[in-house]
């Protein structure tokens, strides 16, 4: 079993030193196939390695019963998250086959034919930002502020980046930031959005033209390569290109030079720093012939991954209070967050992210009474769902102490558990604790009608 450097989490801070601290994260993953052989390796930049037959998974298993990109780890809170990824032969856990599970160490898993045990997860030290900001990002929660450590490493440099993130994570802030941070930040910033961009405009938007290339060409104009001569390229959803695009920006990048619509013998040199961003896996496309690997390895020659919000932990609430800072400002409404509403939106998924907070507020802001943003006024998630239930069940006026408020959380919150988990053992290794202790919260609340494994 071969493996690659790949992808975790962060923990709780340890020491400081200037402008950066030292911080604890799952950075190291130790897994055994069950012939003999251990496989140890670090975890950067994200939290998901895959495994699989072919060089294309982080960590290769020569076992023909595996796929060629067979499953996922992931580090979660509790455990290890095992995902399946289509395999032909599936992936098995305690004779079922399964789609997604939670591991704790020791346990045991197939993929294929191939047995495995995750035999332990292990701690680094890994550097973080001491600041909550970098350029025009926000972050307090940990894993923003590793990213602002390495943002401040690499935005000076005069590496083309690569910048991967869920839709709604900051992408092109991102690209802005890098940008205003490197040597370029007094020259051009010029965006090529690829999923709006019409295919029988494209080239002469990206290489320009000649006047009289085309019907309608009145006069010479230069593409969006030339306009951002001496600047930044911000290439947005680059995994949207067509195939025939995709040569002619592997050439233009290769060589630094393009030509006009109408001068196909007249190549003009650019001078430009490429930041691309996608919200695909790129490395997916790849595998699956959708995107070139030449031109996912010129993109990448640095790779930033940004962390969706459910990630984020602290900086939901923190974010929404800027957001509203921003309406106070711009309309003179201040306007707070009730409790109620603070614990939705921390058990929300938020999958639109830093976006769709961002829109929630806004709207709440405006539809609130007396100038506070309770539970109903988000419009988030399913009224029936857990998160609303513990919101109104808070919404009482009254001042919960911790035995009673533990109680709380646990009558609602367990039985939504393990109704989607099914099992006392599924639902203990989704919340992290042993399936005696779950046994134990679940008698202390009535609940004895239970099945196990």
């Amino acid at each position: 079993m071969a493996s690659k450097p790949t992808n975790a989490d962060l923990t709780a801070p340890t020491s400081a030193a200037g402008g950066i601290k030292t911080a604890r994260r799952a950075g190291q993953l130790r897994v055994r196939l069950l012939d003999g052989e251990t496989a140890e390796f670090p975890l950067a930049n994200g939290p998901t390695i895959t495994f699989g037959r072919s060089r294309a998974a982080d960590v290769v298993i020569s076992d023909q019963s595996v796929s060629k990109v067979h499953f996922s780890l992931r580090v979660v809170d509790g455990g290890v998250e095992l995902e399946d990824l289509g395999a032909k032969n599936g992936t098995w856990f305690a004779g079922r086959r399964v789609r997604r599970i939670v591991l704790a160490r020791g346990d045991k898993f197939s993929a294929g034919s191939c047995a495995i045990e995750l035999v332990e997860i292990g701690e680094v030290d890994v550097e973080v930002a001491a600041d909550s900001e970098c350029g025009l990002l926000f972050g307090e929660s940990l894993p923003m502020r590793e990213l602002f450590a390495t943002l401040a490493k690499l935005a000076p440099t005069p590496l083309d980046m690569l910048v991967t993130g869920e839709t709604g994570t900051g992408k092109e802030l991102t690209a802005r930031t890098i940008h205003d941070l490197s040597l370029r930040r007094d020259q051009p910033f010029v965006i090529l959005d690829c999923s709006t961009l019409p295919s029988t405009l494209a080239d002469a938007s990206i290489f320009g033209f000649r006047r009289g290339a085309f019907t309608g060409a009145e006069h010479d104009q230069p593409g969006l390569f030339e306009q951002a001569h001496g600047g930044t390229l911000f290439i947005d959803e680059i995994g949207e290109l067509s195939a025939e695009l995709q040569v002619k920006f592997l050439r233009a990048l290769d060589r630094r030079q393009v030509a006009r619509l109408g001068e196909p013998g007249n190549m003009r040199t650019v001078d430009v720093r490429v930041v691309a961003a996608t919200n695909r896996d790129l490395s997916a496309e790849v595998r699956n012939g959708r995107f070139r690997e030449d031109l996912f390895h010129r993109v990448a020659h640095a790779s930033l991954r940004l962390p969706p919000l459910r990630e984020r932990g602290v900086d939901v609430i923190a974010l929404a209070e800027r957001f509203l800072d921003i309406v106070a400002a711009d309309h003179g409404q201040r306007v707070s967050l009730a409790d109620d509403a603070k614990t939705l939106m921390a058990t929300h998924d938020w999958p639109g992210n830093v976006r769709e907070l961002k829109n929630a507020i806004r709207r709440a802001a405006f539809v609130c009474r007396d100038h506070v943003i309770r539970s109903e006024d988000l419009s988030l998630g399913r009224p029936d769902g857990w998160g609303y239930k513990l919101a109104k069940a808070l919404d009482d006026g009254k001042n919960h102490e911790y035995e009673d408020l533990h109680m709380l959380v646990d009558s609602i919150y367990l039985p939504a558990v393990m109704t989607e988990c099914q099992s006392i053992s599924a639902s203990a290794r989704r919340l992290g604790i042993t399936r005696g202790r779950l046994r134990s919260r679940l008698q202390a609340l009535g609940l004895h009608d239970v099945n196990d494994d």
